[in-house]
Order: structure tokens, then C-alpha cells, then sequence
């Protein structure tokens, strides 16, 4: 028993600890110290605050913005706006030596054979065209004489016909195809045939065109037959008026 008035010995309590002070295991704070993670494994990340349903906001408007990207530009590759040819120069046109300007209009008919005489006559009666169509043109030579040209399409119903009609109306006194001048159209202080002038035809597919040029001053025709020099102008004309109606 220690004698009264004196403390035990072998205490270390302090004055506070003896008043009933906190542990020593208790921050200045008043709060226990928050235990650390287990050894070898780190706190996740911090996320900045963004939630998920940010990102999934960010990645739908990437997407949305990849998706009208690719719409434009597929649209742009299937509607290209039409090119502008406005001012480029049309393609080029045959042309010949000999400028036509039309005289009459062209007229169809179906009755061939009425049309035609001889022997040119009789192989239309035998084997039926399709249609003829004539037409009439003036032209005007270097020397200023003025022609008449006759163009008669007589179309034929296959290829072999054609090249037939051909064959007999180029051959001598085998009868012709009228031309619109022969069949009465006015053509005034004109030639009444054109018969006698230059001649040149083709048969081309399943058509037969025929031409007949003549001096459109009906007096210059009684010259033609000591005048070879007039005739070949006239048989150029009817090669040249072919060609371009060919389109040659």
C-alpha cells in the first residue's frame, strides 16, 4: 500500500488522458484517419465529373455527324449538276460544195408504181414500196446560173429491193421516177422535166434515193446535148445534193 498522498509509480498518464482525453489514434480533427487502399491495388481514375451519359451524348453526335457527311457526299456524286455548254460550238455539219435552199416542201406518197414510168414503173407494180417522198431544191452555180434539183426517196420493204429498183432506174431508157416538176408543180419561166439533166442515185438500207438536177431557166436546156461541160455541172450537183442528203 504506497503511503497517502503520493501518486504510484510506473504511470505515464498525462493530466488529459486521465480526465477521460480521445485516444491517441484520433486525428486533431476529431475524425479516424480513413484507412488506405490494400497493398498493390491503386484507386480508380478520377473522371473529371463527366457522367455516362455525356459520352454516350458525344459519341451519338459523332456518329450523326459521320452519317450526314457520308450522305452528302453521296448525293453529290449522284446529282452532279448538268455542265454549261452555253457559248462551245455545235458539232460540225456535212456540207458540200453546193448550198440547197428548199423550193417545194416534201411530199409522201404510197402508190409507187403511179409515180414511176417503164420498166422502173412495172417493178413497182410487181413489188410494192413502203412510201416515196420527194422534194424540191434550187441551188446556184459559180457562174451564177441558177439549178433545180429533184430528191425522191422510195423506200423499199428490205434491202435487196432497194439495190433492185436501183439497178434498173440507173440503166438506160428504163423509165424513172417522176420528179414534182413532171407531176405539175408551178415552178414559173421553170423547167417542165427534169429528165434530161444530171442524174446520180443510191441505194442505202432499205432505201432507194434517186436525184435529178436541171437549169431552173428552162431555155438553157436546149444547149445541154453539145454542151458536156454544162451536163457534168449538173451531174456534180446531183452527186453533191446525194452526198449531203446522205449526210456524207
Amino acid at each position: 500500500m504506497p503511503p497517502q498522498g503520493r501518486r504510484p509509480q510506473g504511470t505515464s498518464l498525462m493530466p488529459m488522458q486521465a480526465l477521460g482525453a480521445p485516444p491517441p489514434d484520433l486525428q486533431s480533427g476529431g475524425f479516424p484517419a480513413q484507412p488506405g487502399p490494400p497493398p498493390g491495388l491503386q484507386p480508380p481514375p478520377e473522371r473529371g465529373g463527366r457522367s455516362k451519359a455525356m459520352d454516350y451524348t458525344l459519341k451519338g453526335l459523332g456518329l450523326l455527324g459521320v452519317a450526314v457527311v457520308s450522305g452528302f457526299l453521296w448525293w453529290l456524286t449522284h446529282n452532279q449538276p448538268p455542265v454549261s455548254t452555253e457559248g462551245t460550238a455545235p458539232p460540225a455539219q456535212p456540207t458540200g460544195k453546193y448550198s440547197f435552199t428548199p423550193y417545194f416542201s416534201k411530199a409522201t406518197v404510197n402508190d409507187c408504181a403511179n409515180h414511176a414510168t417503164n420498166e422502173v414503173g412495172s417493178y413497182l407494180q410487181g413489188t410494192q414500196c413502203v412510201s416515196m417522198t420527194r422534194s424540191l431544191w434550187t441551188a446556184t452555180l459559180p457562174d451564177g446560173d441558177k439549178v433545180l434539183t429533184s430528191i425522191a426517196v422510195v423506200k423499199m420493204p428490205n434491202a435487196a429491193q432497194a439495190a433492185k429498183l436501183d439497178q434498173i432506174s440507173d440503166a438506160s431508157g428504163s423509165g424513172h421516177v417522176r420528179d414534182q416538176v413532171e407531176e405539175g408543180y408551178p415552178v414559173p419561166n421553170g423547167p417542165t422535166s427534169l429528165q434530161n439533166g444530171g442524174y446520180a442515185s443510191k441505194a442505202i438500207g432499205s432505201d432507194d434515193v434517186i436525184v435529178m438536177t436541171e437549169f431552173f431557166n428552162g431555155n438553157e436546156d436546149k444547149n445541154l446535148g453539145s454542151n458536156q461541160a454544162a451536163k457534168n455541172e449538173l451531174y456534180a450537183v446531183s452527186q453533191d445534193a446525194l452526198n449531203q442528203h446522205l449526210g456524207r
